[in-house]
Formats: structure tokens, sequence, C-alpha cells
């Protein structure tokens, strides 16, 4: 029989043991990283030379503060980031050889974008998706965007005016880029599920350099006793020549079949696809005002499309069903579009450009045999035993698909005002 003092060392000595177990396992400070040894990574180009594979990082520059800087000699705005470049046979090393003459850790959890060259898309996407997918620090939420020639052009060359580094720039466009009905941008989770979904097509975005106008600054003189002008501060009042700065801009976009680039779109058709695929939240049409060849502006307020596949007489009939509603922002004429008949007008004008280039993206992605509207994918839903047999050979079925457009469009509201405003009326 044991006695109860021994029972009690036995349980100090468990205790004991657990306590060691914990201090050993549960320590805090065992995979430990110091803000100050990490080089955090805000965006990369993806690049394929030959056979090398060229990666280009940009990372926040440590200690940056705020945009870029203006001195008396009228600096012109740039980036609080630096850039390294890495080439190798595989992306990893490349990755690897970065690091090489890097004095800090490189950390990817914060990577904001990833631009693909236009040769990488060409060779195909899967090199690059398997690469982030399986590194531990690369997220799916990362965004992911399409250049035409070199990605590390685009990185390289970009001056950034607002934002500190270019991943941020594209972080913040992407929020706003909706509102003009041209952009979008996906990350790479909506990459895959569009590559492993359907008819295995997606469509990313062309970002490409933008040349914009810098302010000038007013030039500073010395003090002079002749008259003249001068502004407060001593300046003379001469103002320098302005200059330029490159900023980025979306401009259409890449279609993909499976994982390879085939064909572009321009901003139009990139704005025909999005119609289709509920990209577009807002958007302007500039239409006719049938007088004098002025023009009148109509604010897109929302936006609705249904894509559906029926079988008649039996030939598969692809349909796309668009509804939209807008609001009169902006007239060059006197035309009264608080009238009837005007509005019908204009809402005839608008049903009209949105299916002309609905069918100038629809026609680009037949050329091609990609269908990067839907119609798989609705085909799929509605009639699966057909999709089955259809599905590999999809291409050639959708280049042949023919397809009706109805698009309905109204005229919600003609701003803060009704009838425009004449000279001399009341």
């Amino acid at each position: 029989m044991v006695s109860k003092a021994g029972c009690n060392y036995f349980l100090y000595v468990t205790l004991g043991l657990v306590a060691l177990l914990m201090a050993l396992f549960l320590s805090g400070c065992w995979d430990r990283r110091e803000i100050n040894e990490l080089a955090f990574l805000s965006s990369m180009a993806v690049d394929l030379a030959g056979e090398q594979r060229i990666l280009t990082y940009e990372f926040v520059r440590p200690g940056a503060t705020g945009g870029g800087e203006r001195g008396g000699g009228g600096t012109l705005p740039h980036r609080q980031a630096t850039l390294r470049s890495g080439r190798g046979e595989t992306l990893i090393s490349a990755c690897r050889q970065i690091t090489t003459g890097l004095p800090r850790r490189v950390y990817l959890a914060h990577t904001n974008a990833v631009l693909v060259g236009e040769e990488m898309a060409r060779q195909g996407l899967r090199e690059l998706l398997d690469f982030i997918d399986r590194h531990p620090e690369l997220r799916r939420t990362t965004l992911i965007m399409l250049t035409r020639g070199p990605s590390r052009e685009v990185l390289i060359k970009a001056q950034g005016d607002i934002e500190t580094t270019l991943g941020k720039e594209i972080s913040g466009l992407r929020k706003w880029v909706q509102s003009s009905g041209y952009g979008f941008i996906p990350n790479v989770n909506d990459v895959f599920f569009d590559l492993t979904n359907g008819a295995g097509t997606t469509v990313l975005p062309v970002l490409e350099l933008s040349p914009q106008p810098f302010p000038p600054l007013i030039g500073t003189g010395a003090s002079s006793s002749s008259g003249g002008s001068r502004e407060t501060g001593g300046t003379t009042g001469r103002v320098e020549e302005p200059r330029t700065v490159r900023t980025v801009r979306l401009n259409g976009a890449g279609i993909f079949y499976h994982d390879k680039l085939v064909e572009w779109l321009d901003k139009y058709q990139a704005r025909g696809w999005a119609w289709v695929r509920n990209k577009v939240r807002r958007a302007v049409l500039a239409l006719r005002c049938q007088e004098n060849n002025t023009k009148v502006a109509v604010d897109i307020t929302e936006a609705h499309a249904d894509v559906s596949v029926d079988m008649q007489g039996g030939q598969l009939q692809g349909k796309i069903k668009l509804r939209v509603e807008g609001e009169l922002l902006e007239q060059q004429c006197n035309l009264d579009f608080t009238r009837e008949e005007a509005i019908k007008s204009l809402e005839s004008q608008m049903a009209a450009r949105i299916t002309a280039e609905i069918s100038s993206a629809l026609n680009q992605a037949k050329m091609v045999g990609t269908d990067v509207f839907g119609f798989g994918s609705a085909l799929h839903r509605q009639q699966p035993e057909l999709w089955r047999q259809l599905q590999g050979r999809w291409n050639e079925e959708f280049k042949k698909l023919p397809v009706t457009i109805n698009v309905e469009a109204k005229l919600r509201r003609t701003g803060m005002t009704g009838r425009p405003w004449q000279p001399g009326a009341r």
C-alpha cells in the first residue's frame, strides 16, 4: 500500500516534468523574427528570358517616410522602395540569388502584387501559380497583373507620386478602378478558380507606364534692387518648365486559355467582357446628343448580366441578358431629356453602345476559341450530361456558338436638374 507521502512525491515529480516540457516546447521566442532584420516585399515582377527566369523584387525601404520629395531644383517624385533582381533556371533559384546580395531576410507575406511579363505569360502561368501556392509566406490574396513586354520594365521605371511603393499603388488602384468600367484586378485565388472551373480560361488586366505632367515649381531668385515682381520668400515668380513623371494605369487585358496567354483585348473590349462577367461597378458612356455633333454623358450606376445556354432546334444557343441603369451627368446640347421621346432615344443609344462593346470582345474571344464569358460553366450547370460530352472540344464548339445579346437600359435620373440651362432663361 502506497503511503500518503509517496503519493505527494509522485505528484510533485509529475508536475515538475510537465512544467519542464512546457518550458521547452511552448516557448514564444523559438521562431522569432526581428523587424529590423526583415526586408518586406511590396511587389514582384516575373519574366522569362530564354531558359532563365528573372525575378525583380520591390522592397519597402527601411525608415522611409512620406512620398516623393521636392527640392529647390524640382526633384521628381520617387518611390520609397529599393529594387533587387535575380535570375536562375527556376523561380526559387532566382529568389535565392537575390538573397546573396541582401543584408536582410526576405519576407514575402506582405506582397501586394505580382506582375507577369508577356513572354512568361505566353509560356504559361503554371510555374508561377505553383510557386505562389507552395510558398508558406505568399498568399492567394496577392493581386496578379499582366504587362506587354517585360514586366520588370514597368516595375523599375514607374515613379510613385501618391503611394510610397508600386505594390501599395496597385492595391489602392484595385479599390477604385472599377468605377471607370475599364478596369479590374483579380487576385491569385480568382485565377485558380477560373482555370479549374468550366472551360479553364481567365482574363488578366494589363498594367502599363503612363507619362503624366509634373507640376512646375516657382524658381528661386536672388534679391535685387531693380524693380520687378517678387514673390514672398525672395522668389522672382519665374516658373520652371513642366516635367514628366511615369505613373501606371490599366489599359486592356490578356485572354488566357488554360494557363497560356493567347490574345489581347483593348480597353473597350475589356469593358465588353467586364459587362458580361459583372465586373463593372460604374461606367461613363459618351453618347450623341443629336445636335451639332455634341455629346451627352451618362453615368452607369448599376449593371447586372446573366449568361445562359439553351438547346434550340438541336443546336446550342448562347444568351447574354444585361440590365443597366444610368444617370445623366453632362450634356453639351439644349435637348430636353425630361421628355419621354428624348429619354427613349438615349436609352436606345446606351443599349447599342454596350452591345457593340460586348460583341467586339465576344468576336475576339471566338477567334481564338477561348470561352472567357462563362458559357461553358452555364452549360455545365444547366445540362451536366451534355457538358461532359462537349467538354473535350468546347473551344471548337464555342467558336461556332451563336450568341444573342439583349441589353435593357434605363435612364433613372437627370442629375440635380431637369431641363438644360440656357443663357437668359429664368
